[in-house]
Formats: structure tokens, sequence, C-alpha cells
């Protein structure tokens, strides 16, 4: 939505709440002081709740001398409250501009997660362990559900309440906690394509030399994360010669996608694919997916991030369609990310659990 009619709601929100004091009862139940992109905004409508829970009088005047006793003369700029009875429509419906309000600081909201997983995704790359992005995923889903019960409470709409683990309150409204993962991006290096092209073909160099894990493989790496269309060529037939039962090698992998060679994508030669088996067989599979995964997240964590900003900007996008959508990205992140260890402890054990031991069992 457009900066100025985000602002023009915020202002006759305020201002028609200052001439229906009374419809903060409903509104308080859905609207938040942070859904206001002006701070000064939030401040006012802070100071209406607190006043309204005490049942004390709203009005110009009072809110005015309650504004300068909590920021002081200069920070309470009294005359902005004129500003948002100027703007507010004659017979104005408070609880129609507030639906505006929390429309854009939800989707403000909803974009904001993807700096969170984007950052995430990067540690969790670094340190060759699931926690970092499992845990800001149930973050992320938790601020998802808030959302989607809010817009529904604000809408009117039938929908379950959203019951945060106490564990989740505090991170689900932390915004320093988005200002330091946008500081922890800004300290790291940008993906490197030449690398992870290198990683995805030893992993598939290696699985061609042990087709029996290809099966554990695919669940978290289908052959359409695979960038380069050769190699994805050569990934997704081995993945189909495993499930037909056939027998796998580089003479059959080569002779399976020949027929590809004229009206397909280009092809790794027979050199190229030789030698990615010959080197998988002198490597350990499980440090190859590993790598794989560790780039897949990011890719998955950039790349849906970007997605959700570009359709939070689209007031044509509906809250429920972006709330889907950030639960698809934090679905995708843990099912990729489930092939790595959970953790590693001070003294450098790992725990891995039960759900990713069939992919650890690929270590040769």
């Amino acid at each position: 939505m457009d900066d100025h009619v985000s602002r023009l709601a915020e202002q006759a929100t305020l201002g028609a709440l200052l001439l229906q004091p009374g419809r903060l009862h409903e509104i308080q139940r859905w609207l938040r002081a942070g859904d206001f992109a002006d701070p000064w905004h939030g401040q006012v409508y802070t100071a209406m709740l607190e006043r309204h829970a005490a049942g004390e009088t709203i009005d110009p005047l009072v809110m005015a001398e309650d504004l300068i006793g909590r920021l002081g003369s200069r920070r309470a700029n009294v005359p902005r409250l004129a500003d948002l009875l100027h703007v507010t429509p004659p017979h104005p419906d408070a609880t129609d501009y507030a639906r505006m309000v929390v429309d854009v600081g939800l989707r403000r909201e909803i974009a904001g997660t993807g700096i969170l997983l984007r950052a995430a995704a990067v540690q969790t790359a670094c340190d060759r362990v699931a926690h970092p992005v499992t845990a800001t995923c149930n973050v992320v889903d938790a601020a998802l559900d808030c959302a989607a019960s809010r817009w529904a409470h604000a809408t009117g709409q039938p929908h379950d309440d959203a019951v945060v683990p106490l564990a989740l309150r505090a991170a689900v409204r932390n915004t320093e906690a988005r200002m330091g993962a946008d500081k922890y991006l800004a300290a790291h290096p940008d993906r490197d394509p030449a690398a992870e092209q290198r990683h995805v073909i030893a992993l598939i160099g290696a699985l061609i030399d042990h087709p029996e894990h290809l099966a554990a493989v695919a669940t978290w790496l289908p052959p359409v994360r695979v960038h380069d269309p050769g190699w994805r060529l050569v990934y997704g037939t081995a993945i189909e010669m495993a499930e037909l039962g056939q027998r796998i090698d580089a003479v059959t992998i080569a002779w399976a996608v020949r027929s590809h060679a004229q009206h397909g994508p280009a092809l790794p030669s027979t050199r190229e694919l030789q030698d990615a088996i010959d080197s998988g067989w002198h490597q350990q599979l499980y440090p190859c997916a590993a790598a794989v995964a560790g780039d897949q997240v990011r890719h998955l964590a950039d790349t849906g991030a970007a997605q959700l900003f570009a359709a939070a900007r689209n007031p044509g996008v509906l809250i429920g369609d972006l709330v889907d959508t950030g639960h698809l990205l934090t679905d995708a992140l843990r099912r990729t990310a489930s092939v790595l260890p959970t953790l590693v402890d001070l003294n450098g054990r790992i725990d891995t659990p039960v759900p990713t031991q069939r992919i650890d069992a690929v270590a040769r």
C-alpha cells in the first residue's frame, strides 16, 4: 500500500477513536500499537488503550496532557492531535479504518519474518546443524498463526485462536532480533553459485555410486532444486531408474540420458560424469548431502523471503495467502534441514534426531 494512504488510515483511525472511544473495546482485540508505521501514532494508541483500561476519559484535551506527561513537550507534539481530527471524515467508522491499519501492519510483520529465516539459514549452512533454521521456523510459524488469528478477528471470520507457547511469545514480537538478523546477514558473504554447483555434482556422483540412498535424498532434494539443467536431468534419471529397480552405474546413466542430448538441455560430458562418479566413490555421502542441504536451505530462505516481501507489498494478495505462503516456506526449510544433525554441543558431540537417522545412515 502507498505510504501516504496507510498514513491517512492511521490518522483516521486515531481521529475516529478520539471521537468514538467506545470502539476501543472491540478494536483492541486485534489492533496493536506496532501495527502503526508512525511511532507517534503508536504512542497515541498506547495511551488510549491504557486510559481505556483504567476507565479514564479519552478526548483531545486529556490526551494532550497525557502525551506530555509520557513523552515530554517536544516528543508529545501536541499539535498533531489536531491533524488527526482534521483528516478524519465526517461520521467516521473507527473499525473500518483500523482494519486498514492492521492490514498494512500484518503485511509488514509477515514480510519481516523473511530476514529471520535468511539469517538462520546462513547459520545452519555455516555450522551444518539444523537447529538455527528449525528453531526460527517455529518462531515464524507462531508469528504467522498470530497474524492469521488477528486478521480473522478484525474481519469477523471464524478462526481458532492462536496459542503461542510461552517460550516463543517474546521472540514473536522481538524487533531487535530482526535488526540483529540483518546485521548477521551483512557480516556474511553472499551465496557462491560455483561452490553450490560443485557440491551438487559431488552429491550426484556419490549417489550414483550408492543408488540405494537415492530415494531418501530425493525426499528433501527434488530434481527441480538442481539448478543446472544438465545435472538436473542426470539426477532425475538416476531417481527414476532407482524407482524402477534398474541397475545404476556410469554406463547405464550415460546410456539413459543420451536420448536427451539432441532436444534437451546441454548434458555433462561423459568425462565430467565419469569424474563425478569416480570422485564420489572416494567421498562419504553424508558430508556431501550436508553441504548441499546447507546450500539449499540458504536458497530456499532467500527465494522465499523475496517472494514474501513482494507479495506483502501487493494489496491484491490476501493476508490468508501470505500466511499460507509463509507456512509452505517453513515446511520446506524443515524438510531440507532434516538431513542435518539437530545441534552440536560445547564438546563437539553431534545430537542427531530420530527422523534423520535414515539420512545419517548414508555415511559410509
